[in-house]
């Protein structure tokens, strides 16, 4: 059975994504089968698979995936990546943001986007609507869903109490320690490598001078194509040309990371296209990237 929500969330948020299924599953019909959420029993990869590749497997097919954004959410590189990659394939995204998160410093790939809190009942009611619809799901009784809801307020309440808690970790004051590493939009240069390589892109084969199809993953394209992307690369062109490949295969993919961004057009020209070129951010990587590969060839 298709999996019809993805809920990315962080690890350490269990106990409130544990709750958020229990309400989408006492307010909707729906099969267990059809949820993932990886911290949760029932709703767990199944045993032996392939972490990464089943997670991206189960995101690309998912109709909705549910952003469960707390403050570890916000810290977490593997949730950053989820929520990037959703982005970049323009899926369903839908953001639920706990109370302790300040909405002016939002994730990338959330930034600008309208988002649902927790503490709305209005907010959760729109939400679960929104999901239920996009999934083809009928709602059950108000009277079931409104005791699923009121037990996911009471868990998010206890959340938020642990997060804004003195002993909390979360709430005590970082201690900053010097590094060589640079990051990206809060991701160390490593860890952002290691998504790049990990997000895999099917080339056509006429795109790259063969007679099959080519795997290849978003960090080889856009290291081989990095002067296309200086050099901007715009929506009209159309998709089954190299420029519409790498306008909407590859290079929607990097906006989350700060690595490509839309460029400012004359209202003339912006009325057609957008056009996508490389950040400072993305010079940094491309540089830090060779630079590295020239110190471990010497």
């Amino acid at each position: 059975m298709p999996i019809g929500i993805f809920i990315s969330h962080a690890a350490a948020d269990q106990a409130l994504a544990s709750a958020l299924v229990d309400c989408i599953l006492g307010s909707m019909v729906l099969d267990d089968e059809e949820l993932r959420c990886t911290s949760v029993p029932g709703h767990k990869l199944p045993v032996g698979s392939d972490f990464a590749a089943t997670l991206l497997a189960d995101l690309g097919e998912s109709s909705v995936v549910i952003g469960l954004i707390t403050s570890n959410a916000a810290s977490s590189s593997w949730v950053l990546f989820e929520l990037g990659a959703t982005w970049g394939a323009n899926k369903n995204l839908k953001p639920l943001v706990t109370d302790e998160v300040d909405l002016t410093s939002l994730p990338g790939p959330l930034a600008g986007r309208h988002v649902a809190r927790f503490s709305s009942k209005g907010d959760v009611n729109q939400f679960l609507d929104e999901i239920s619809t996009a999934i083809g799901s009928k709602r059950r009784a108000a009277t079931k869903s409104q005791s699923a809801i009121d037990k996911l307020e009471a868990a998010h309440a206890e959340h938020v109490k642990r997060a804004t808690s003195s002993e909390s970790p979360a709430s005590k004051p970082r201690v900053q320690t010097k590094s060589s590493e640079p990051t990206f939009l809060g991701i160390l240069f490593s860890e952002l490598l290691a998504m790049l390589s990990t997000e895999k892109v099917m080339v056509p084969a006429r795109l790259v001078g063969g007679f099959v199809d080519k795997e290849l993953t978003v960090l080889e394209i856009f290291l081989a194509n990095f002067n296309i992307f200086v050099d901007g690369v715009q929506s009209n062109c159309t998709r089954d040309t190299a420029g519409g490949f790498m306008y909407h295969e590859v290079g929607l993919r990097l906006v989350p990371y700060g690595l490509v961004s839309f460029a400012k057009l004359p209202a003339a020209q912006a009325r057609f296209f957008k056009r996508l070129t490389v950040t400072a951010e993305g010079d940094k990587f491309v540089l830090q990237y060779w630079k590295l590969l020239s110190e471990k060839k010497k």
